[in-house]
């Protein structure tokens, strides 16, 4: 059975319009771990709420009904080793894996934590990087590639490389200061191309919740939360925190609340994901809203916590509704060290908690 027929969907795809777009969207990994990405579901229900889109969906274990001759084709990274993946998806696709020699090919773009920290070691197998958040970046790509839908190729991505956050990387010229890799200079091969390409930040109080729930999950029937973005502690080995300034929580009766009680109608297992998530402001107040009678029965899971930020509501919240296991971010067991790595705790408070 596929998986694709035990998906509980949490928003309506649009109808496909007669001149839609056929594009596939694909995650470089077995669908259980694809869709247990929480950006992945929020992009895909993103472009699959658009009526002028006809999306399928791709991993390497497993596929929708995939267009013969698909416009655009798309990735979300999220981790390093996938890497390989992509390119093995590139040519069961029969689409040339160097940029430079695909002709009447879909254009190839990705997006997601990996390509916005550091885009360059992929820069010859994509055409176009989505820097920054999908909030921001979908809609205005998509809409640039209507405006050029029927242009030669070379006239898309110029075009495309000037929406602020788009990344084409054979619209500029690297320059390398030696053979370890290490890039002197980017610069554009022409004027009208933007010197600077600059990572979109979406700023609103609203973030991301789950799209689907499913049994075949790599976490069986979750619905995830996005409680906060980025983190205000900035541990110097943290991308998590860098890459996603600056720190913003969702707003809880406007947003997290509604996603919340929305979620639980599909399922009783629920996730709260962000870098640091006990740091929202109002965290004690959404553990109030979830130790009420209605929510006894479920399950709760959450990203991991600063140490200093454990208290005894939450253990009791987390006893209370089945969580196993909480991972503590101490890093080290010396006071030198995670002084240098800038890991703000001291030795007593690990010890406390």
């Amino acid at each position: 059975m596929s998986p694709f027929s035990s998906e509980r969907l949490l928003f309506t795809p649009a109808t496909p319009q007669a001149d839609a777009i056929p594009l596939i969207f694909a995650f470089p990994n077995e669908y259980s771990v694809g869709i247990t990405s929480l950006g992945y579901q929020v992009v895909w229900a993103t472009l699959a709420a658009r009526s002028d889109l006809d999306v399928s969906r791709l991993f390497t274990d497993v596929h929708e009904s995939l267009p013969s001759e698909p416009e655009l084709l798309g990735f979300s990274m999220s981790w390093e080793l996938d890497y390989v993946n992509i390119l093995g998806l590139l040519e069961s696709l029969d689409i040339p894996i160097w940029s430079r020699d695909r002709t009447n090919h879909p254009i190839v773009f990705g997006g997601g934590p990996v390509l916005t920290a550091n885009p360059e070691p992929y820069a010859d197998f994509f055409d176009v990087f989505l820097l920054g958040d999908g909030e921001i970046l979908l809609d205005a790509f998509i809409n640039a590639y209507q405006e050029v839908r029927y242009a030669d190729r070379e006239t898309q991505l110029k075009h495309l490389a000037q929406v602020p956050g788009i990344y084409v990387p054979s619209m500029y010229e690297v320059t390398y200061k030696s053979l370890n890799g290490e890039i002197a200079r980017i610069k554009p091969i022409d004027s009208s191309i933007p010197a600077q390409v600059q990572k979109q930040t979406y700023r609103g109080n609203t973030l991301s919740a789950s799209t689907v729930v499913t049994e075949k999950a790599a976490w069986e029937n979750i619905f995830m939360v996005e409680v906060v973005r980025s983190c205000p502690e900035m541990c110097r080995f943290c991308l998590a925190s860098y890459l996603t300034l600056p720190f913003r929580v969702a707003d809880v009766e406007a947003s997290l609340i509604p996603a919340i009680e929305q979620g639980l109608k599909f399922t009783d297992r629920l996730g709260l994901l962000g870098a640091s998530v006990t740091q929202h402001p109002e965290f004690e107040s959404l553990l109030d809203h979830l130790n009420q009678p209605q929510f006894d029965q479920v399950r709760l899971s959450l990203s991991s916590v600063r140490t200093n930020t454990v208290t005894e509501k939450l253990t009791q919240t987390l006893v209370k509704h089945d969580a196993r296991s909480i991972t503590i971010a101490v890093e080290s067991g010396s006071d030198r060290v995670r002084q240098i790595i800038n890991k703000k705790l001291a030795s007593d408070a690990v010890s406390y908690t």
